[in-house]
């Protein structure tokens, strides 16, 4: 596992009546001492919670526009949680940073 960062993988599903309907796939690196600073607390349950609202927040950043960026519009899949870093991450740049906290889209090779 990684001594710096978090890393995980978070999939959105519109719920049904929106006018957008694609699933989106996320991955993100939090700060692992960006966690720390927002929790005085040592509990490592606690410290995934908060790595966890910093990246749906910083996933949610990625979407196009801005009546998209409602978690109340979907549902989610639970997180994927990795001790590594997510090739995805080397092969391009990110698609949002905030903080330190870095989000890129997963593009399936249907959405072109």
């Amino acid at each position: 596992m990684s001594d710096k960062f978090f890393y995980l993988q978070l999939k959105f599903i519109p719920k049904i009546g929106h006018t957008f309907s694609d699933e989106r796939e996320m991955v993100d690196e939090v700060p692992k001492d960006l966690v720390q600073r927002k929790s005085e607390s040592i509990n490592e349950s606690l410290k995934e919670v908060i790595a966890l609202g910093l990246a749906k927040s910083a996933a949610l950043s990625t979407f196009p526009t801005e009546a998209e960026r409602f978690v109340d519009l979907y549902e989610e899949d639970p997180p994927n949680w990795y001790s590594n870093r997510p090739p995805v991450m080397n092969e391009r740049a990110c698609d949002y940073e905030e903080n330190g906290t870095r989000a890129w889209r997963i593009v399936r090779k249907s959405e072109g």
